[in-house]
């Protein structure tokens, strides 16, 4: 106990030598603070139920996606704007997906929204950000807030090509580092459904990764490894493609069989390698590529 108040404190006197975590919560950032797992799936349940679930038109059979995650926004945004600005002008591009930790600290979520509002589309094409909540996003009382800004974070979205052929993505809340029980069982409802529809490509699209680096992020650093094999038994035996994530920060690329599971770069602005991915969607297998830009 005395060890965890040092350290709280130790933490609160750093916070106010950095005028970038003025607005953490420290004592929110050590124990947490959000709704659990099965209150928020609750919260994103509601709105699919009212809303539907996403269709998305693709204007041809082959079409790219644009996967950021980890962006940080707080004072700063230039990497977020470039990557609006680049899925935006990609005429090829009907959907772009954010993996989670949008925002750094409480308070930021303004420096976030702003561009997606006011960097205007291509007026030749339409299309759709998709989002997820990562574990910056739920602590520090966030969750309200990303509820009201992005409505749910457990959910999954059709994307449809002019000859009918449709693609799977499934899009899962990992923020506090476990599924939870309702959210496991919608998962394994959803993807034995998806075994009926004769999808081309299903990907799963959340925070956090499959495999644990180190113990950096505490107890979100990855799920439970009774969980972690148990999803993986659950994507691969119903042909999952890919599994795209964040929270490390750094590029990982893992084979599991049939499955590539893929860490993608930190959009944050203060990384020393920041990027995102683009992949290739069509007849043949998902391919990808990575975008690497300058750190600012």
């Amino acid at each position: 106990m005395k060890k965890s108040i040092i350290l709280i404190a130790c933490a609160a006197v750093l916070t106010a030598c950095n005028p970038d975590t003025w607005n953490l919560d420290i004592v929110g950032m050590v124990s947490g603070s959000s709704p659990q797992i099965d209150k928020r799936i609750d919260d994103s349940f509601a709105y699919n139920a009212q809303h539907g679930m996403p269709v998305i038109a693709a204007s041809a059979e082959n079409y790219r996606v644009y996967v950021a995650t980890d962006t940080h926004v707080d004072r700063t945004r230039t990497n977020w704007e470039t990557f609006i600005s680049d899925y935006r002008n990609d005429l090829s591009c009907p959907l772009a997906i954010h993996l989670g930790d949008l925002i750094n600290a409480q308070n930021h979520w303004d420096y976030m929204k702003l561009p997606v509002d006011s960097i205007p589309a291509n007026p030749l094409k339409k299309d759709t950000l998709l989002v997820v909540a990562g574990n910056h996003d739920i602590y520090f009382n966030q969750w309200g807030e990303y509820i009201s800004r992005w409505k749910t974070s457990t959910y999954y979205a059709i994307v449809r090509t002019p000859s009918g052929k449709q693609d799977l993505y499934i899009f899962i809340d990992t923020a506090e580092g476990v599924l939870g029980t309702k959210q496991w069982a919608w998962l394994e409802q959803t993807l034995k459904w998806a075994d009926t529809q004769s999808f081309r490509h299903i990907v799963v699209n959340t925070h956090t990764h499959l495999f644990k680096r180190d113990s950096s992020q505490g107890h979100t650093s990855n799920m439970p490894i009774e969980e972690t094999y148990a999803l993986l038994h659950m994507l691969q035996e119903h042909k999952v493609e890919m599994y795209w994530c964040g929270h490390d920060h750094s590029r990982e690329i893992s084979q599991l069989h049939n499955m590539t599971a893929i860490v993608v770069d930190a959009l944050f602005d203060r990384e020393p390698h920041p990027g995102y991915l683009v992949a290739e969607v069509g007849n043949e297998p998902i391919s990808y590529k990575f975008v690497n830009l300058t750190s600012n």
